[in-house]
């Protein structure tokens, strides 16, 4: 097994299990769902055999020396809910496949360097409280060795020279497959980088956004799944749009568009993950590395007047954002069949696709904006680790610990994931499959959406634009009225880290 073999398989595992709880099935099919909590031991004597041979490869060995710690225990404060905490850790085994996982990939790191790894009291605060980490570090608190966060909120700290440049932490091997290359250089900035992204966590994956399709609504409206368009290349967004325009129904038949209708794409009144894919970033680096704003304006609006026919036109609806439950009635549209297309996290497979018994659905990536681009990309946001300034002092055993749980994260976990949760369940959707690896072979986590205080295109624009009242596409507009805003905002990063070079 190759490195480059090796990493795709487990990385698009890891992708694929965030289906393994849904009840997602062929159309027809009614054999009951394998659950993951209980695999069957052949499933698990495999998965054994598959995560001893991708342990023993050495294009996955770390380079890690030997240590001894003592002891010392080592202290994670992880920020978020109580779904988000056991994607980073857990503290005891529950007979879940994944929670095991996560388990093993911290009594590993235990047991290797003889250290203990806890949570800190302030994980348990509020969701996103990364003020309280703010105020201990500026007291001078040694607080914790490794933080994990909301990803503006944590950037905006970052801002604040509160965190340690991870390009300086020993132990560190950025060239292993553990650290997303792509992610790496984005967030690099003149020498320096302060927030990882990697896996110690599986976050990420969980947030990478794909384009679901309603397989029954396909097959009534006698379309054919749309695989072979993305491997043709010609999946674009002029195709989804003509699919979208004649899956339309009137099912109330009192002649308006609403709720009670079908569609064939629904938007929640929220954007994310829309621009990614088209690789417009307004936050960008010279031959030098030195970052400036400048909108693609062309491209940009393009998208835009293809994005607003698509919600806004025949065949398209915005679910209103007075409806204070409109996340659970746009999913419910997809399950109840009465969305052709859905656009959302992979995480949806798990947390809401999963009670729709005879929902049957594919995965593909968002869409090209013409025939002639060079492929498919997909969108992704993550909860970015960073380590405290306060934690100077203790740095080398520090780097030594997240590289191993990083490490560690990447080998046990990933497999797990696949080789139980997906591999016998999911053996006969090879194209979905392959989708997810499309998808995750480019994907892609903004530096313009983390740093841009919710303020760029990535972050505003079709927030403002795509409203229900006055919904426009005048991109032109709203660039040039917000372009000294977001040429200081960057001038502002960019002073930063020009300070703070070596």
């Amino acid at each position: 097994m190759n490195k480059n073999n090796s990493k795709t398989r487990i990385m698009a595992g890891l992708l694929l299990v965030l289906l393994a709880a849904s009840a997602c099935s062929s159309c027809g099919d009614t054999t009951e769902p394998q659950t993951t909590d209980t695999p069957t031991a052949a499933v698990t004597e495999s998965a054994a055999a598959e995560t001893e041979a991708v342990t023993e490869d050495p294009a996955l060995a770390d380079s890690l020396p030997e240590a001894d710690l003592g002891g010392a225990p080592f202290r994670m404060t992880v920020f978020g809910t109580d779904i988000n905490r056991p994607q980073t850790y857990v503290d005891a085994q529950d007979g879940n496949i994944v929670n095991d996982a996560v388990y093993a990939k911290i009594r590993t790191v235990e047991e290797r360097f003889n250290t203990d790894i806890v949570l800190t009291e302030m994980s348990y605060l509020e969701e996103n409280h990364v003020t309280v980490l703010k105020e201990a570090i500026l007291a001078g608190d040694d607080c914790c060795d490794l933080a994990q966060g909301h990803d503006v909120n944590m950037a905006n700290a970052a801002m604040e020279g509160l965190f340690i440049n991870a390009l300086d932490i020993p132990h560190l091997d950025f060239t292993k497959p553990w650290w997303p290359a792509a992610t790496t250089e984005s967030m690099t900035v003149a020498g320096q980088m302060y927030m990882m992204f990697n896996n110690i966590g599986y976050n990420n994956l969980a947030q990478t956004r794909v384009m679901y399709f309603n397989k029954k609504l396909m097959q009534e409206l006698d379309f054919a799944y749309p695989y072979q368009m993305v491997y043709d290349g010609t999946w674009t967004l002029d195709a989804m749009r003509e699919m979208s325009i004649q899956a339309y129904r009137d099912i109330n038949g009192n002649g308006s568009v609403d709720s009670a209708d079908r569609f064939g794409y629904v938007s929640m009144p929220y954007y994310y993950g829309i621009f990614e894919p088209f690789r417009v970033e307004p936050y960008r680096k010279d031959e030098n590395g030195n970052l400036y704003y400048e909108v693609y304006l062309e491209r940009t609006t393009q998208i835009v007047d293809k994005f607003y026919d698509l919600i806004f036109g025949e065949g398209g609806y915005l679910y209103p954002s007075t409806d204070s439950d409109y996340q659970d009635q746009v999913l419910n549209l997809f399950c109840e069949d009465r969305s052709l297309f859905f656009y959302g996290p992979l995480e949806n497979a798990v947390k809401n696709f999963s009670a729709a018994n005879d929902l049957s659905y594919g995965i593909l990536p968002m869409p090209k904006l013409d025939a002639s681009e060079d492929g498919y990309y997909g969108a992704a946001f993550d909860r970015p680790f960073v380590v405290p300034t306060t934690a100077g002092e203790n740095i080398d055993n520090i780097g030594l610990v997240i590289e191993a749980l990083n490490a560690e994260g990447y080998k046990q976990v990933f497999p797990a994931y696949y080789e139980i949760a997906m591999k016998t369940r999911y053996a006969d959707q090879t194209d979905d499959a392959k989708m997810i690896d499309i998808v995750h072979d480019n994907v892609i986590i903004s530096f313009t959406y983390i740093h841009d205080n919710y303020s760029s295109v990535y972050g505003k624009m079709l927030w403002d634009l795509f409203n229900k009242t006055s919904p426009s596409k005048d991109v032109a507009s709203w660039c040039a009225k917000n372009e000294l805003s977001q040429t200081k905002r960057v001038e502002k990063l960019m002073k930063f880290f020009d300070d703070n070079r070596d």
